[in-house]
């Protein structure tokens, strides 16, 4: 691409007198532009693709990959606060740990992939009782932790029965 500019020479009186006429090639200015908005391109399309990598190094490190329930550092983190909070605060929270009953038996009969989706379909029974109310934890191999923040005894035994009653059935 070539840019034309023209201006008029003036004499003393000013009068025209001739015309000065440049040229400038602005191929190589626009070639480098272009890879400008090329490289732009890519660099954004890496950062959204290391933001969503971040994301998911996040929920690894948060989170059981079996079952997606929280794992237990990450359980035991937000349960201190939790705790402080509800002494500072005065208010019940409670914790309630279950395990899957002759979960070895499974295991044995039907090998550790039918293990894995039994210890997955607990999981998802439990989270479907729990609701948004409270934190699920994979405490270990078939055993869960629910912490359930403003609620007293009463209410964590029924919370806890009907997750039992929805796991049996």
């Amino acid at each position: 691409k070539v840019v034309v500019n023209t201006s008029p020479v003036l004499d003393v009186q000013s009068r025209v007198r001739g015309c000065l006429v440049t040229f400038d090639d602005r191929s190589e200015l626009d070639r480098a532009n272009a890879q400008l908005r090329t490289t732009l391109d890519a660099l954004e399309q890496s950062k959204r693709q290391i933001a969503q990598q971040n994301e998911e190094l996040q929920k690894l490190a948060l989170r059981d990959p079996l079952t997606s329930c929280l794992n237990r550092r990450s359980f035991i983190e937000q349960a201190i606060r939790l705790f402080r909070q509800a002494q500072e605060s005065g208010v019940d929270i409670s914790c309630v740990m279950c395990d899957i009953d002759h979960f070895k038996s499974y295991n044995d009969r039907f090998g550790h992939a039918v293990g894995d989706q039994v210890i997955i379909s607990v999981s998802q029974a439990l989270q479907n009782k729990l609701g948004d109310d409270g934190l699920l934890c994979r405490y270990g191999g078939e055993e869960f932790c629910v912490l359930l923040p403003n609620t007293d005894l009463g209410h964590a035994e029924q919370i806890a029965e009907r997750m039992r009653v929805h796991v049996e059935a």
